[in-house]
């Protein structure tokens, strides 16, 4: 299954997500894993599944398990996406994997997507999303977190959930509707974005052009968490990790 879409690269889209990182609008070039805000999936209306994303077989593929989460991407950068252009976003469901993990049988997909600008792919990124009927699995503290040479402090809150999801058009209710969180998905509460988690890790970093980014989600953050980014630098880049309470996160690579 694919699909594409083809638009202007709207200044407005970086510019909702600068307010919710709390900086300066880029204007010149987009940054790295700022795609996420770029033609992003307009919502669906009566298309929406019961968990408020695109009901399932228009695109994805229709898996029954409920729960779904975004558990990893592996994002290279050819060169900027430049704002003011227009750009074409195609999408590929690439695999369907069933697996038996710890909790039972878990679905993954992986979607292929590419950013073009002007004839010419600026962006190359492999989503892998998870499928599960297994209630969530309650975190506990790591024995150990590595060293850091940076950290940064993000505290987190219902706004900012909500203004995430409206910078990226994500209507997944695990992020805004705290009753279906719970009464449903079995959350304690509100979930903080994966794709959030990233970005704050990516923040935290001391500037550097980044020829790719990589992360897989450990465990969840719920809203009122205080999430620190980590990261530390390696021979070609930087390793990175998101903590909250003593629980790694995330996990994430950064190659300059």
């Amino acid at each position: 299954m694919q699909r594409r879409r083809t638009a202007v690269l709207a200044a407005s889209d970086l510019a909702r997500l600068a307010a919710v990182l709390g900086r300066a609008a880029p204007t010149d070039e987009v940054p790295p894993a700022w795609h996420w805000a770029c033609l992003a999936e307009p919502l669906p209306g009566a298309d929406l599944g019961p968990d408020g994303h695109q009901r399932r077989g228009l695109f994805l593929p229709d898996i029954a398990p409920p729960r779904r989460m975004f558990a990893a991407a592996e994002t290279s950068f050819a060169g900027p996406l430049l704002p003011g252009l227009e750009t074409e976003l195609v999408e590929t469901v690439a695999s369907v994997e069933e697996k038996l993990g710890a909790s039972g049988p878990l679905t993954f997909v992986t979607v292929d997507r590419t950013f073009s600008q002007a004839g010419a792919t600026r962006v190359r990124e492999r989503q892998t999303i998870v499928y599960t009927a297994a209630p969530p699995a309650p975190r506990t503290p790591d024995a150990e977190l590595p060293l850091a040479e940076w950290s940064r402090e993000t505290p987190t809150d219902p706004v900012l959930l909500f203004a995430f999801s409206a910078a990226t058009s994500n209507s997944h209710r695990i992020h805004y509707d705290q009753a279906y969180a719970r009464e449903v998905e079995g959350y304690p509460d509100l979930v903080v974005h994966g794709p959030l988690i990233a970005l704050l890790l990516l923040e935290a970093m001391p500037a550097r052009p980044l020829s790719r980014f990589s992360f897989r989600a450990l465990k969840p953050a719920f809203v009122g968490e205080t999430i620190t980014a980590h990261g530390r630098l390696t021979d070609d880049g930087a390793a990175l990790w998101a903590a909250s309470g003593g629980v790694v996160l995330m996990k994430a690579k950064a190659t300059f």
